[in-house]
């Protein structure tokens, strides 16, 4: 009988602890400087693909069900479709794109950023170049291998 009594409050008390370790990580506040530091990669890589119109490897940084949500447009959802919409822009003449971080965080296998956005539509037939930007919104899932790719991204 006292057996059963102390496997019962080992019981409750593991069980309590495994709430506790459970609370503490669906409240846990996102690492901020670990999130800050992988975003800040992925932009660099981001914005020099752009430079490059690589839509090839703009691609790359998506997840396989990764998704676009343009302004005004529709859903692009895929590798290809995706590697296809950028490759749209580029030939239309859109460059130097560059992202400002605004605020990252990280909440297990997701990172959220809020950023604004900038790029410039080269000017055609000695027409001046337009400037563009806004507010730019991106989900990355973390994959298999370590890497971090965009679930989402959408912008305005």
């Amino acid at each position: 009988m006292k057996n059963c009594k102390s496997i019962a409050v080992l019981a409750v008390l593991v069980l309590a602890a495994i709430a506790a370790v459970m609370a503490y990580q669906c409240n846990a506040k996102p690492d901020k400087e670990k999130a800050d530091a992988i975003v800040s990669q992925l932009n660099a890589a981001w914005d020099e693909a752009f430079v490059q119109a690589s839509a090839g490897t703009i691609s790359t940084y998506y997840d396989a069900n990764g998704s676009l949500l343009p302004a005004g447009g529709e859903q692009v959802t895929g590798t290809k479709a995706i590697a296809d919409f950028w490759s749209g822009l580029f030939a239309k003449g859109l460059t130097d794109h560059h992202i400002e971080t605004v605020e990252t965080g990280i909440v297990g296998n997701t990172i959220y950023q809020r950023a604004k956005w900038s790029a410039v539509l080269k000017g055609v037939d000695g027409a001046e170049p337009q400037n563009f930007g806004g507010n730019l919104h991106l989900l990355y899932k973390k994959q298999d291998d370590g890497s971090w790719k965009i679930l989402t991204h959408t912008w305005n």
